[in-house]
């Protein structure tokens, strides 16, 4: 490898980082904090999923929108209006007063942060790509950190007495810097196949097996995130009756688990098969699920979800990994539909949730989790047996 290649590589291996450890810490920041808006609002368990759900409605529409984006006017257009936009989000979000101004300002977010989703992950799928490295799931333990960081700072401001709204502005504030970053940053240059070889069309991607198993297999996972995302503060605030800085490091120390895993599985993917992988995953998730909702203490309960976020953290990445190279021509499409059919998940998750919650309680709502656990388990039995993964990229959870 050239030092000119090698010094590329750092620096887009750097950014891609930087972007995972951005979004990352806002998942973080989001779900310590609807547990305090939904206390200051007095929103019950279905108001809270139909706000989340009108999210994942604004991202869908945004995913199969902003692939041919990405894929037509580049990487930087999508990340550009995707952090710009949710910055606004975040500062109506702290204005709001009413559930009528939190479903309006969680639908605006949920349209522009998935730009930001795109793009971090095309940008990833890229990286790949340009280099012939996998690291994905390295970006993704990146994520994770970025997830670490945001929920324990903000359970720690929060714990201190500062107003959640406050710390709604400050993410507003970080989003908006970032797309400035952005707008003048070195992005890895997309690699397609050679000019002689037929393009497949666009229709073929979406048809692909490979990325037709990469998109069920995020639906499935997403269904159970979405139940996780959304409620898992709302369990250990109101369920456990933990304070908001004892369940902000219960989530916090969930994405420690999924740091670990996904830091872990990025370096054993070299040895152990994406069957094998994703089957262990989803069987070690269930029991881990299983065991959180049994226990009656906080302790207990954050102990089994630790064991979650280890098994189910490499995934989302392995599947995104498996979308992308399998549609080199239009990775950032490949990339958007499995996404947003992964997303569908996020739009009827907080529903079913909520609803279930509200009649039978939070421990039978997020009973789900462990089914969709289960499911990732048969899926990976199923693993496409065409698929050719990269080698690791040393690092990349940097």
């Amino acid at each position: 490898m050239s030092a000119v290649h090698s010094a590329s590589q750092r620096r887009h291996l750097h950014l891609s980082s930087f972007l995972f450890l951005i979004l990352g810490f806002h998942v973080g920041v989001w779900a310590v904090q609807l547990g305090s808006l939904s206390a200051a609002l007095h929103l019950d368990p279905g108001e809270l999923g139909t706000a989340l759900s009108g999210a994942a409605a604004g991202g869908i529409v945004t995913l199969f929108l902003g692939g041919r984006i990405a894929d037509r006017f580049g990487r930087r257009t999508v990340l550009l209006v995707g952090f710009g936009v949710t910055g606004l989000a975040f500062a109506a979000l702290a204005t709001a007063r009413t559930f009528p101004e939190v479903l309006a300002a969680v639908i605006l977010y949920g349209l522009a942060i998935s730009f930001v989703d795109l793009g971090a992950n095309a940008v990833g799928s890229d990286f790949e790509s340009a280099y012939d490295t996998q690291a994905l799931t390295g970006l993704q333990a990146g994520f994770s950190l970025g997830a670490l960081l945001g929920a324990l700072s903000s359970a720690l401001v929060l714990a201190a007495g500062l107003d959640y709204r406050l710390v709604y502005l400050a993410l507003g504030i970080v989003f908006t810097s970032t797309a400035i970053v952005c707008s003048r940053a070195s992005l890895p240059v997309r690699r397609t196949t050679t000019t002689d070889a037929p393009r497949e069309p666009v229709r073929s991607v979406r048809t692909s097996p490979a990325v037709l198993f990469a998109a069920v297999l995020l639906l499935i996972c997403f269904f159970g995130d979405g139940a996780l995302e959304g409620f898992v503060a709302v369990f250990l605030r109101q369920a456990l009756d933990s304070g908001v800085l004892l369940s902000g490091v219960g989530i916090a120390l969930f994405h420690l688990a999924s740091f670990l895993g996904r830091t872990i599985s990025s370096r054993a993917q070299a040895r152990v098969p994406p069957r094998a992988l994703m089957i262990t995953a989803g069987l070690l998730a269930a029991v881990g699920m299983t065991a959180a909702l049994l226990s009656t203490s906080t302790w207990g309960s954050i102990g089994g979800m630790l064991v979650v976020g280890f098994a189910i953290s490499p995934v989302v990445p392995t599947a995104l990994s498996l979308a992308g190279r399998s549609a080199p021509n239009h990775a950032g499409q490949a990339v958007a539909f499995t996404t947003a059919v992964g997303y569908t998940s996020f739009l009827i998750s907080p529903i079913i949730v909520g609803t279930i919650a509200t009649t039978a309680g939070l421990r039978a709502g997020l009973a789900v989790v462990v089914a969709t656990a289960l499911g990732i388990a048969l899926l990976g039995l199923r693993w496409p047996r065409s698929d050719r993964p990269l080698s690791p990229q040393a690092g990349s959870a940097a």
